[in-house]
């Protein structure tokens, strides 16, 4: 009698433990599934960043290379001499024009980052160096909000006293204002140029009266201020691109 009770009391717990472990077995292949899947998603947020900030790389570069060219060309106006301005021509003109303010703004890829942020899912990316440089990148463009609200109030003042001046004018669009439209250029700037072809041009006189007006050109000197603490930010901002672009390419594919 004894030794079948002792036999049962090991059946039963031979099976006691079989049912332990069947549910250890269940519980660690669902946690290996879930890893496996949020590897996998893990991999297709890194490819759909990767693809983002590479863009933001080349989009942040164009925007503060437009800057420098705006700021230059300010500058190379305002040491003209007189005749120098009495002698340039209308593309030339129209390319000042153009410049006196330009409040060009870097409109960053953001989709799989916010993405990431509003759902809560920051924490899928594994590297921590990672997770931080995506969260300062996203800093500097909030940093950067109110240097794009000086930069776009001061063109503003800047566009109005041109009016109070005589203008607008025609400005150049685009580095290929002589090319055929409906050949190579692409359609939102030939749509803006076609739509615009009525404006006149200012004369070699009226840049030469607009460079002698004080006011109009403090207005201009401040807007490329402007432009160039927003630029600034915008650096900033490539230099942080690169730091995530070097992160996302060493978590790609591991």
């Amino acid at each position: 009698m004894q030794q079948r009770v002792e036999k049962n009391a090991k059946t039963l717990v031979v099976e006691g433990g079989a049912i332990v472990l069947s549910i250890l077995l269940a519980f660690s292949i669902d946690a290996w599934w879930d890893e496996r899947k949020e590897r996998a998603e893990e991999q297709d947020v890194l490819q759909s960043l990767y693809v983002e900030f590479e863009t933001n790389r080349d989009e942040a570069a164009v925007v503060v290379a437009d800057h420098e060219v705006a700021v230059e060309a300010v500058a190379s106006f305002l040491a003209m001499s007189d005749d120098e301005i009495l002698a340039m021509p209308e593309l030339e003109i129209q390319r000042h024009l153009q410049y006196f303010a330009n409040p060009r703004t870097f409109d960053a890829v953001r989709g799989s980052v916010d993405a990431l942020a509003s759902s809560g899912k920051l924490g899928i990316l594994r590297d921590r160096k990672l997770r931080e440089a995506l969260i300062s990148f996203v800093n500097i463009l909030e940093d950067a909000t109110e240097d794009r609200l000086y930069m776009a109030q001061m063109s503003l003042t800047v566009w109005n006293e041109i009016a109070r001046n005589g203008g607008p004018w025609r400005i150049k669009i685009g580095d290929g204002a002589g090319v055929d439209c409906a050949v190579s250029r692409p359609p939102r700037l030939c749509y803006i140029r076609e739509r615009l072809a009525y404006m006149p041009s200012a004369s070699p006189q009226d840049m030469l009266r607009l460079r002698n007006n004080a006011v109009l050109m403090g207005y201009v000197m401040q807007a490329k201020t402007n432009e160039v603490r927003y630029a600034g930010e915008i650096r900033q901002a490539e230099f942080q691109i690169e730091i995530i672009l070097e992160q996302l390419e060493k978590r790609i594919g591991t």
